[in-house]
């Protein structure tokens, strides 16, 4: 009977050092973007769905004045992919998925050819954790880029 007391409250210890770990996230649908359009006419943006602690859907990408999708534009992708070896589609696929596998900021690495994008994510996800912890459904507006905190 005490062995199986003991490893009970191990279990509880242990559990209770895991669930600290995690950010405590309410069930909802965030959003955070920035503030103004890069020199490129582009305004990057996170779409993250909460569900059960868990960010289950997340959408990264870019719009421009008319309200399309950086992710669907041929011309920027052909042009791009031609000289970094990559375009807005992939990246921001490579940048959710890294993040949706860990769950962790800390996890997402910088994707070649795309680290301004790659900076940018990590800008609005962190804008964007306190409202997800607090259930604050707001849209939430950051004003500097990456690239424009480096000027």
């Amino acid at each position: 009977m005490k062995k199986l007391l003991a490893i009970s409250t191990l279990l509880v210890v242990a559990l209770s050092f895991l669930t600290g770990c995690t950010p405590d996230y309410k069930d909802g649908v965030y959003h955070a973007e920035f503030a103004n359009f890069d020199s490129h006419g582009w305004k990057e943006y996170v779409d993250v769905q909460v569900s059960g602690n868990t960010v289950t859907v997340l959408t990264f990408d870019g719009v421009d004045v008319d309200g399309k999708l950086k992710s669907a534009d041929e011309s920027y992708r052909s042009n791009m992919q031609s000289v970094e070896g990559t375009y807005p589609a992939k990246f921001y696929a490579d940048i959710t998925n890294q993040y949706l596998e860990s769950g962790k900021l800390k996890d997402v690495a910088t994707v070649a050819g795309a680290t301004v994008s790659t900076n940018n994510f990590k800008t609005l996800m962190q804008a964007l954790d306190e409202n997800m912890k607090n259930g604050n459904t707001t849209v939430v507006v950051v004003n500097e880029t990456s690239s424009s905190k480096s000027k």
